[in-house]
């Protein structure tokens, strides 16, 4: 009888082993969203009106997305009103936070950090209602550094934002893709500024670092033909040039997508709910724990094993997808809603 029961548990044991291994997938999340090996993100401060009577028609020629951190004054003082601001953002650039009045944060103590912060991202949810501030950029880089009060300033940040953008804190232009040990990090976020002939001309090198890297290039413009720090139009033309050469390679986004990839990603798994010869029904799900601020679909490579798909749905809405021999390549949302895959 002891002898039966042996037997009986170790079948137990190699079918249950035998069914996981056969519910387990073969799948990748690709490091940048659609299968690209490098990531850039333009990014605007301030707001002088260069940036949106030059820049933003060429950036909309282009097709390209990026964000503008405004400080609240300062489109007060030279826009006079939010209309452009506007416009940018119903072209689908992000419009985030670069305080009220543009102060020192290192002379500020953090509780009057925290509240400048909240009233900017209050102002401009206001000002401009079609999307919701995330992200931050340090004014003059103050909160970049190492020193305790740097900590002190981006962990003041760290409870209002995602993600925020300091300025050249790496002997390099870009972000390497595994530049966030820590979530500390996703709050001092390496940048270059757009400033000096250097940056200007070697614009093209410094991309094509990022895509050997497989990193992430977040350089920062002020002034674009008129305003302060100013990069020239005939310069932006031409960084815009290397950029459309090279799109092929980059994912060129604004910066909250790009934080919201990169820490989706980074806790993301696929598991299998159930699968048949006719569908697999899958789950993407992260550890993030605010999915309010997090809804930038992942690349999935995913073996199918030969099989042909039909369709790629996600909450009853189809997804592309594009079959790369067994693998299918398609993009989703991490959360609750299913993805089913239909043979």
């Amino acid at each position: 009888m002891k002898y039966l029961c042996c037997i009986i548990l170790s079948v137990f044991v190699s079918l249950n082993g035998f069914a996981q291994k056969a519910n387990k997938l073969d799948y990748t999340i690709a490091p940048w969203f659609n299968n690209k090996k490098a990531a850039v993100t333009l990014t605007f401060d301030d707001g002088p009106r260069g940036q949106y009577y030059v820049a933003l028609p060429l950036l909309i020629e282009h097709g390209f997305k990026s964000t503008f951190f405004v400080t609240v004054k300062t489109i007060e003082d030279h826009l006079k009103n939010w209309d452009k601001v506007n416009e940018a953002a119903l072209a689908g650039n992000e419009i985030a936070n670069h305080c009220v009045t543009h102060p020192h944060f290192k002379n500020m103590p953090l509780d009057s950090i925290a509240i400048e912060s909240i009233q900017s991202n209050k102002l401009i949810n206001g000002y401009v209602p079609l999307q919701k501030v995330i992200t931050h950029a340090y004014p003059f880089g103050e909160g970049g550094g190492n020193t305790e009060k740097d900590k002190g300033i981006r962990q003041t940040i760290s409870k209002l934002f995602i993600g925020a953008r300091a300025t050249q804190n790496k002997p390099y232009a870009y972000n390497k893709y595994n530049f966030a040990q820590t979530n500390d990090d996703y709050y001092n976020v390496n940048s270059i500024m757009i400033a000096d002939s250097a940056s200007m001309n070697d614009f093209g090198k410094y991309i094509d670092q990022t895509i050997t890297e497989g990193g992430w290039f977040c350089p920062t413009y002020h002034g674009v033909a008129d305003g302060w720090i100013i990069t020239p139009e005939t310069v932006f033309k031409k960084h815009l040039a290397e950029l459309e050469q090279r799109k092929a390679n980059i994912w060129i986004a604004p910066f909250k997508n790009v934080i919201q990839y990169h820490k989706e990603r980074n806790c993301a798994k696929l598991t299998a709910v159930n699968r048949t010869t006719k569908s697999w029904k899958l789950l993407l799900t992260d550890t993030l724990s605010n999915r309010q601020n997090f809804d930038q679909p992942l690349t999935i490579n995913l073996n199918v094993n030969g099989r042909k798909v039909t369709s790629v749905t996600q909450k009853e809405k189809r997804i592309d997808f594009v079959m790369d021999k067994n693998t299918l390549v398609f993009n989703a949302v991490p959360g609750n809603d299913k993805i089913i895959i239909a043979f």
